[in-house]
């Protein structure tokens, strides 16, 4: 089943022009005609009130994306709450918590303070913000406005961060932010399941302001900026890069720098959505990859995929083992052995004036707090 996954997404995301993978794609290219005409319905009931919007009485902003994910939601996600809450705002973070198996129409996954629930739980991506973000609530639900309004009793929220939020129309929201991967933007161009969209393009209008990320200045950044530069009432771009911030090690207290990978022989692996993004991440970092696994997408790692990991690792004579932060939180347990296991966190970074650009713009928004 997983060689099957792995050649039908080589084949969407690479499709070529030649008759055999036109014909092996064509089920899949009326499902995703089907599947944009459902969309485009739902957006025009919304439009049109038919399917109501329902509002809080806070302030709502919104991150989110128009394909299968891999933009860098969560890193934006932290930045901005910790931007929102150092203006005294009282701040929470609202996640569908996907994969997660938590019951009823809410939970509680952090109260900023203490983290109450696991990855297979809440899903891995609460879990990691519920870890990076202190003295700010992280809490699940299917139901955005349930999970809103639980957040306002319970800490008087006054501004709720959707994660993940573009396509959940069903709440009103102050601030639509949209991310796009400077690299991929749009993957092939087309909808799921016969590409990575979850939207049609014309669905870019509804967002107050694009982020571009996972790159730096460079001339492909600045012809995406000048693409949407006619986007409604001149909402603005921004352009974001990841940056590697520390190395945290499996079972011990201690971090190590990113420089600590230079010239390292390691076995890297992840369940990623775009796992070449870390690849090239490691590589930028001049660490030396001897093999590099890759697993789906939230993928729940078990004992046994990483004792074949470490099987490999010393196979490969490698000398430590590096996953990214997000894929330590969905492992649970790892057995003890010679070889370490490192996460690396990233951040977001912004060039030039382009985060006191954000700041003003978000806070123009907002309201600045007396």
């Amino acid at each position: 089943m997983t060689i099957l996954k792995t050649f039908l997404h080589r084949l969407i995301r690479n499709p070529g022009e030649n008759l055999p993978s036109r014909i092996l794609l064509a089920p899949l290219t009326f499902l995703s005609f089907l599947y944009g005409l459902a969309v485009t319905v739902r957006v025009f009931f919304y439009r049109k009130g038919i399917y109501r919007s329902r509002s809080l009485p806070c302030r709502v902003v919104s991150v989110g994306n128009l394909t299968l994910g891999g933009t860098g939601k969560t890193p934006f996600v932290i930045l901005l709450a910790e931007m929102i809450r150092r203006r005294g705002y009282r701040t929470a973070v609202l996640s569908r918590g996907y994969k997660g198996k938590y019951e009823g129409p809410c939970a509680l996954v952090s109260d900023g303070d203490r983290i109450l629930m696991d990855p297979l739980q809440a899903g891995d991506e609460p879990c990691l913000l519920a870890r990076k973000l202190k003295g700010i609530p992280v809490i699940v639900g299917r139901k955005r406005w349930v999970a809103g309004r639980f957040a306002i009793d319970r800490f008087q929220t006054e501004v709720l961060i959707l994660d993940d939020g573009y396509q959940h129309l069903a709440l009103n929201r102050d601030l639509n932010f949209l991310l796009l991967d400077s690299f991929s933007p749009f993957g092939n161009g087309r909808l799921f399941p016969r590409g990575e969209l979850r939207e049609s393009l014309s669905q870019v209008r509804r967002a107050d302001a694009l982020v571009l990320t996972k790159g730096g200045a460079d001339d492909m950044i600045i012809n995406l900026g000048k693409r949407f530069m006619n986007l409604p009432e001149g909402r603005p771009v921004f352009r974001v890069r990841y940056e590697p911030e520390e190395i945290i090690v499996w079972g011990q207290e201690r971090i190590l720098s990113p420089l600590d990978l230079k010239k390292k022989r390691i076995l890297a692996f992840s369940g990623l959505a775009r796992p070449e993004s870390f690849e090239k991440t490691l590589r930028g970092l001049e660490a030396e990859i001897v093999r590099f696994e890759t697993f789906p997408d939230h993928y729940a790692y078990e004992g046994k995929d990483l004792e074949r990991l470490r099987e490999k690792t010393l196979r490969a004579g490698a000398e430590a083992m590096v996953t990214t932060e997000k894929d330590m939180v969905r492992i649970q347990d790892f057995p003890p052995g010679t070889i370490p296991l490192w996460a690396l966190s990233v951040r977001h970074v912004f060039p030039g004036e382009d985060l006191a650009r954000l700041e003003t713009f978000v806070f123009e928004r907002l309201g600045r707090k007396a």
